[in-house]
Parts: structure tokens; C-alpha cells; sequence
């Protein structure tokens, strides 16, 4: 009978026993991974369980680009310092081109990531009419391998064949990065828009001012006379300086020098989608000057930039 009454005993209660034995090991292996929870291991924080762990890593191509840099209030030139025209290996200046010439284009890359490169990375060249928002026509499509910042291959070229149309013209050059993955892809379209001038009281310069956009938009222009600064040393390129750098080329900062007379006509528009209206900029220098003098003019709307070109005015 004691037999029998232990047996049932067991068979009653011995499960409780055991679930809380099982219950102290499973608290001990919650407490064990949460002690490690995030050293040496990739934690999902989504339902589509995306690679966010440092371990990952993104390369972050890029050249100038004036749409993006102007919305961090920078000022821009549109006369590119990434991308150069070449006739014969010598360089050319893109407000001179003969039509019907072949020319080399070639970017300068950058990537801003010190640990992922970029390989094959697709780069699309195309131009379009001197002007400001004109239609893009492409030109060709290549691929280069871009390095990490401050190693082999950083900053790569890509270099594009392009022969001018027949008709005499100023065309503006683009250049469209197309990583298959990247940090920013803001900062991806390069775009190269200048012309000369001779100033013979006053030089004149014509470009179509176009909406781009799919709605109605109001347009102002500006002018200033800013030029990018020379690159920078790689040992000088630590947060504080770039900081400094920044602020000294806020937009705003670089007016048209005294003594010029700049008329932008009409100085603003409203225009509708596929719109255009042509826009004159007379430029006069002060009496006694000579030399160049670089006119940048920038066409806004409530989205930002809308892009711009650079006038060289030549004071013989």
C-alpha cells in the first residue's frame, strides 16, 4: 500500500518538480543572452530583419553636387571641379566646344567611406541644352571601381567619348552615379553648365530658364561670384576644420564684387510643367578692370535649387 501510494504521489506532483527545475534553466539561459545580447551577434529590429549592425557596412560614393550641397546652404559654382573635357589629352573648357567634335568627359569619383569600396559602380553620362532645367539626352554608360577614402583607387575617373551635336551651341555635361548600394545617395549627380563672355560693355548671355517639375512653380534667380576653394590637405581634414570650411563657404557669403552691374531679366517666373522662358543676364564691369570674372546664377523654387549656370566674363 505504501508502495502504491508513493507511486501515485509521484505521478501527481513529481511534474511540478520537474517544471520548476525547467523553468530555472530557461531563466538562466534568458539571463545568459540578454548578457550578450548585442556583442558579437546581428539582433533583427524589424520584421523584415534589415542588416543594421555595424559589421555591415556601406561605401559612400560621391562628386560635386551642387543640387545637394546647396541644400545644406552652401554655396556652388556650376562649373564642376569633377568633371573635365578633353580634346586630343589636352583640357577644355566646356563653354568652347566645336560641334560635331568628339571629346573625352571624364568625372573624378570620391568615396567618403573608409571602409566599403565600390565595385563596378555604374556611372551614366548625358548633356543637355545650356540652360537652366533643359532635357537630359544621354550620352553613355560606363563602370569604375572606387577605393576607400584615403587608399588605392580614391578618387577613380570615369572617362565617356562624346561627340558634340552639329549644331553650334552650349551644352551642359552631366554625370549620374549609380552605386547599387550607398550611405547617401544624395550626392550622386555632378553637373558641369558654363559659358564665357567678352565684355563689350555689357557681355550678354541668353540661356531658357525650364520647369522640370510636374506642378506649377515660381522661380527667382540670384547671382554671386563664388569660386570653390583649392582642396584641402588630407591632414587638415579633422572635424573642426571642416567645420571652419564649411562656414567660409556659406551661401551668401560671396556677392557680386563692387563695381559690377549684374541684370538678370526678367529676375524671377512663374511657369507651369514643361514651361520655359528665355532669360538674359547682362554683365558690365567697372571702368579699369580687366581679366575674368566669374558670374554664377542660380535659379530657386520652394523645393530648392533648381540649378543654375556659371557666366566667365572676360574684360579684354
Amino acid at each position: 500500500m505504501k508502495a502504491f501510494t508513493y507511486i501515485l504521489k509521484t505521478i501527481l506532483y513529481g511534474w511540478f518538480g520537474a517544471a520548476k527545475q525547467l523553468w530555472a534553466i530557461i531563466c538562466k539561459l534568458y539571463r545568459r543572452w540578454k548578457s550578450h545580447k548585442g556583442k558579437g551577434r546581428v539582433v533583427s529590429t524589424s520584421n523584415c530583419a534589415p542588416i543594421s549592425d555595424p559589421a555591415f557596412v556601406k561605401p559612400d560614393p560621391l562628386i560635386y553636387d551642387q543640387y545637394y550641397l546647396s541644400s545644406l546652404g552652401l554655396a556652388v559654382t556650376w562649373d564642376n571641379p569633377d568633371i573635365q573635357l578633353y580634346l586630343n589629352g589636352a583640357p577644355v573648357s566646356s563653354s568652347l566646344l566645336a560641334p560635331g567634335t568628339t571629346y573625352d568627359i571624364v568625372a573624378r569619383i570620391w568615396n567618403n567611406s573608409t571602409m566599403a569600396p565600390a565595385v563596378a559602380m555604374p556611372v551614366n553620362f548625358s548633356y543637355l541644352e545650356f540652360g537652366i532645367a533643359t532635357v537630359s539626352i544621354p550620352i553613355g554608360p560606363t563602370q569604375v571601381n572606387l577605393g576607400v577614402k584615403g587608399g588605392i583607387g580614391c578618387p577613380a575617373y570615369a572617362t565617356m567619348p562624346w561627340t558634340t551635336p552639329t549644331t553650334p551651341g552650349h551644352y551642359c555635361i552631366q554625370v549620374q552615379l549609380d552605386p547599387y548600394t550607398d550611405a547617401n545617395f544624395q550626392n550622386n549627380l555632378g553637373q558641369e553648365n558654363t559659358n564665357v563672355g567678352t565684355a563689350h560693355s555689357p557681355a550678354l548671355f541668353t540661356f531658357p530658364l525650364r520647369n522640370e517639375t510636374a506642378r506649377a512653380q515660381t522661380y527667382n534667380l540670384e547671382a554671386d561670384s563664388y569660386v570653390p576653394p583649392a582642396l584641402a590637405p588630407c591632414d587638415t581634414n579633422n572635424q573642426k576644420s571642416r567645420e571652419v570650411r564649411l562656414a567660409q563657404n556659406r551661401r551668401g557669403l560671396f556677392p557680386v564684387p563692387p563695381g559690377w552691374q549684374v541684370v538678370i531679366t526678367p529676375p524671377g517666373a512663374t511657369l507651369l510643367p514643361n514651361q520655359s522662358v528665355p532669360i538674359t543676364v547682362s554683365a558690365t564691369p567697372p571702368p579699369g578692370s580687366t581679366g575674368n570674372q566669374v558670374i554664377n546664377v542660380h535659379a530657386f523654387h520652394a523645393g530648392g535649387i533648381a540649378g543654375g549656370v556659371t557666366l566667365t566674363v572676360n574684360v579684354p
